[in-house]
């Protein structure tokens, strides 16, 4: 036996798993781009540096030194860009929390993601 609110449901289980789907593409579409956009960066910022890598190879810089370089200036992009991008989320998650979940219906959610969503 069915409860009526499941049985009301059961009409948006299509939709639902649609949606979620269009939302794990946009997930890696997203993903893709953000990818592509630090290896140009990577790249772009490799070129322009050419003669100043070939100075420091010429002081001694070892290839191990130069991967070093890449690496640090790969996580001074990444770590600032995630830093900011999951404190502009907790504002827009709040206000969409108050559209979508209102008090009437029973349930608080909160706007503070859990840590596993965060990780």
């Amino acid at each position: 036996m069915q409860l009526p609110v499941l049985k009301q449901m059961e009409g948006y289980q299509l939709s639902v798993m649609f949606i979620g789907l269009v939302f794990d593409i946009l997930l890696i579409l997203f993903v893709i781009v953000a990818i592509l956009l630090i290896y140009s960066l990577l790249l772009i910022s490799v070129e322009t540096k050419q003669f100043d890598i070939g100075v420091m190879r010429t002081l001694g810089l070892d290839s191990y030194g130069f991967f070093g370089l890449v690496l640090l200036q790969a996580s001074l992009f990444v770590i600032p860009a995630l830093l900011l991008g999951f404190l502009l989320s907790l504002p827009l998650m709040a206000v969409l929390n108050q559209f979508l979940y209102t008090s009437s219906a029973g349930y608080e959610a909160s706007v503070f993601p859990q840590t596993g969503a965060t990780l």
